[in-house]
Order: structure tokens, then sequence, then C-alpha cells
């Protein structure tokens, strides 16, 4: 890792943490939590052009194959809130690795891709109501490598590692169908070192337990992200059912 880039992690570490300064500084004990570990099926579509020539023709990946040839998956959002404001985190971290057997020629890859939002929310009438708006940073990193080998002789290697930047906007509605029921939705954009992201969400919620404090929810979710690198354009879009449980405290 460079020191540019290990400067910049340090950097987007500090920004990511900015929206729970003025939750964390209030007494603790009167913070609500809430953790919500999810998996996210998600096919992917990748379409690349240079100078608005396209050169891959789009690339579809269903969910099925990626499940394939993953190695690691994490993904959890966490948020804590009082008053009229809350601070949450989103991680979703994946690394895959396959290996292309070719005439003569072996390709190895391994691929790391970690996205991040963190953002300051505020709810008009106080946190757990029905309506907030947000805004932080959205940070997004891909990490790939590849090796190229003939027989037993390595022949090259390559990597690609690129991180980016976003300034991030949205909102989230809870619609209340029952004591129980419930859809949490959620839409948001955006901009900075990419060429723009957006994302909806929409999640039903089953409320569980004694004291009705925790959360089944499962719904689906929509992503695109455009990246440009050295002319390179890269146009990603992700869909696909989420599952998860809330804890709240």
């Amino acid at each position: 890792m460079t020191p540019v880039r290990t400067a910049r992690l340090m950097a987007v570490g500090a920004v990511l943490l900015l929206p729970f300064a003025p939750v964390l500084a209030q007494d603790a004990g009167t913070v609500s939590w809430s953790v919500t570990p999810y998996f996210w099926a998600s096919d992917t579509s990748l379409d690349l052009t240079v100078e608005d020539t396209d050169i891959n023709g789009g690339v579809e990946i269903p969910f099925s194959d990626l499940l394939d040839v993953l190695d690691t998956a994490f993904q959890i959002h966490v948020e804590g809130g009082k008053g009229k404001l809350s601070a949450f985190a989103d991680l979703t971290f994946l690394e895959t690795s396959d290996t292309i057997e070719r005439p003569l020629l072996e390709i190895a890859t391994n691929s790391k891709q970690t996205f991040i939002d963190a953002a300051l929310a505020y709810w008009p009438q106080g946190v757990g109501s029905q309506l907030n708006f947000y805004g932080g940073v959205r940070y997004t990193a891909f990490d790939d490598r590849y090796e190229f080998t003939l027989g037993e002789d390595l022949l090259v290697s390559r990597r690609s590692d690129q991180d980016y930047v976003d300034a991030l906007l949205g909102l989230r509605y809870r619609f209340d169908f029952s004591d129980r029921w419930g859809l949490l939705t959620r839409g948001d954009v955006s901009f900075g070192d990419t060429e723009g992201t957006w994302l909806v969400q929409g999640l039903f919620a089953y409320t569980v337990g004694k004291r009705q404090q925790n959360r089944i929810v499962f719904g689906y979710q929509y992503k695109v992200a455009e990246f440009q690198d050295s002319g390179l354009n890269s146009d990603y879009k992700f869909s696909g059912p989420m599952a998860g449980f809330n804890f709240r405290f």
C-alpha cells in the first residue's frame, strides 16, 4: 500500500467517524442503538466504455455465479441516536477468487470490494419516528489482482487498486401497517470521486420478541454506480433481495 493511499484511508476513516461525534458525546446510557447484520443476494451488471465506445458488450453476473467464487462476505448496519439526531455506518466487504483455465495458460484472480456509508441523520419528530434525512460520505474501494502462469512459471502479475470518496445525501421513511408490520424505505445519491451513485431500498419489517424490540427485515435493494479511471468508464448495476435481523437496545 502506497503512503498516499495509506494517508487517504486514514483521512477517510476520520471522516467516517465524524457523524458519530454528536451522538457519542451524549450520555451513553440514553443513546438507543440498532445493529443489523444482513445479506444482499445481488446480481451484478457491468458495462465498460472508453470514450463512449462499448468494449465489453455488457456483462451480467447472477448471484449464483458470484456465490461459486465468494470467499468472504460481511455486511452490517450500525446506528445510534438520541433526540433528533442519529448516526449510522453501513459496511459491505466482499472477497472473491477464481482460476480461469486457458490452453497453456492459467489466470488466477482475487478481488476485494469494500463499500461503506457513514452519515448523520436528522429526525424532525425524534429518533425512531417515520421520517429522517441524512448526509455523510460514501466510500468505495476495489482491489483486484491477476496472476498469469504458464505451467509452473509465473509470467506476470497485475494489480488494480482504486478507491473513491463521495458526499452522500438521502432520506428514509417508515410506513407502519400494524403493531408488528412495517415497510422501511431508503433512497440516496452520492457525488464526488465517482461519476455518481444512487440507491433505492425497500424492506418489510416484522417485529418479534415479547417487548417487540427486534425485527426481521427482508426486501429488495437496487444500486447504480459509475466510476472512471484513466479514460475507462465502469458502469455497475447491483440488484437483488436482502434479508437480515435488526437488534435494538
